[in-house]
């Protein structure tokens, strides 16, 4: 790629941040590729996107300088889209969406779900749960991926509550073949889920894709933790499931949601002991460590913490372990930044990881996806 391709792309993505996408229905284009936000998503169509696109295309083709608002196919929505200059030439446009009927707000949003045990208030975390209520409440396989500790399996339970489980774990070789091929010969008995599907012996997961192709109404909710080759049999069955699938974000992508997990993963006091409670140096150096670990990690700093400490008052940083005490000194990163990094992770949550897709429905080149993860300190994924 040339590098006046590169700077094109990044300027048509940076227009899009500067919108502020989060929580905001914002589309960028260029007539070749396209940015679309979460909330554009929820509230458009694919009618109404593919317009959009063809309208950027075209003020890139007419070199049209000037912003003009589009009627959508969507009732109660229109567009008014900006171009996006490099040198003074037209590279792309911002559609920013907006109600036709004043006062409604247009099309009601999906009401967001309430589910025991499920906490957070993200933008990234509220759209896996309102995805995962929304297709765990229907008939069929729900696939639940995300790395280790983010809380698949409680989320999985949270959805499909009561499921009959298997950890392929823990639960090898023939005893995991004999508990799937039992599935497909008698009633399910309601609901099932196999937690690290990644693990399963390939006999096992053959006998589950042959139980999706005979009934593929079966209430099947897998966990999936990417990174280690599977077999073919395992990709196969990923496969199968990657069009009902849910991405739960990392805890390093949420910190706002800090506050309200360490409430919620602190043990009830007891009798005449006051509740633990955090200075705000401390709480800030929660946010600035990356969490490797997740969620589970933080519930295992919290725990420990409650159970054995003697000082009294708040916690202090300096009795969190050297572990999180050391990502203190980490860069911060500005607005733009966050918001540039919001959207490659939520891009990449949606195609599994794969940087080539996440790339292509960003608009810009896989190199330029390595780089940044790069340059925000973003390994593993």
């Amino acid at each position: 790629m040339s590098q006046s391709d590169t700077s094109s792309e990044e300027l048509l993505l940076g227009a899009y941040l500067r919108e502020q996408p989060n929580g905001r229905a914002v589309v960028a284009a260029d007539g070749r590729t396209r940015i679309v936000s979460v909330e554009a998503a929820r509230r458009l169509s694919e009618e109404s996107l593919a317009l959009l696109e063809r309208r950027a295309g075209g003020m890139v083709r007419d070199g049209r300088t000037e912003a003009y608002e589009l009627p959508l196919p969507d009732g109660g929505w229109r567009a008014t889209l900006h171009p996006v200059l490099d040198s003074g030439e037209v590279i792309g446009a911002v559609a920013v969406l907006s109600a036709t009927t004043e006062g409604t707000g247009g099309p009601p949003a999906v009401p967001e779900p309430r589910l025991p045990g499920v906490v957070g208030g993200s933008l990234s975390w509220r759209a896996a749960v309102a995805r995962a209520a929304r297709l765990g409440g229907d008939p069929g396989p729900l696939l639940v991926t995300g790395e280790p500790g983010t809380g698949k399996a409680m989320l999985a339970r949270a959805v499909r509550a009561g499921a009959v489980e298997m950890d392929a774990a823990q639960v090898a070789g023939a005893a995991a073949r004999d508990w799937v091929r039992r599935l497909a010969v008698r009633p399910i008995p309601g609901r099932v889920l196999v937690r690290h599907v990644e693990a399963l012996d390939p006999g096992a997961a053959a006998a589950l894709v042959a139980l999706l192709e005979q009934r593929p109404l079966t209430p099947l909710t897998a966990t999936h933790t990417p990174g280690d080759r599977t077999s073919a049999c395992v990709e196969r069955l990923l496969g199968r499931l990657a069009a009902r699938s849910v991405a739960v974000p990392p805890l390093r992508e949420r910190p706002e949601d800090l506050p309200v997990l360490v409430a919620a993963l602190s043990p009830r006091p007891a009798p005449g002991c006051p509740p633990l409670t955090w200075t705000v140096e401390a709480r800030r150096t929660l946010e600035r460590h990356a969490w490797p670990g997740n969620v589970a990690e933080l519930a295992s700093v919290v725990r420990t913490l409650a159970e054995e400490r003697r000082l009294s008052g708040p916690v202090r940083p300096e009795e969190l372990p050297d572990a999180v005490r050391g990502a203190a000194g980490g860069r911060r990163l500005g607005s733009l930044e966050r918001a540039e990094r919001d959207a490659i992770l939520e891009a990449l949550r949606t195609h599994g990881g794969n940087k080539a897709r996440a790339a292509k429905a960003l608009g810009i080149a896989r190199a330029t996806v390595y780089r940044k993860l790069r340059s925000y300190g973003i390994q593993g994924i």
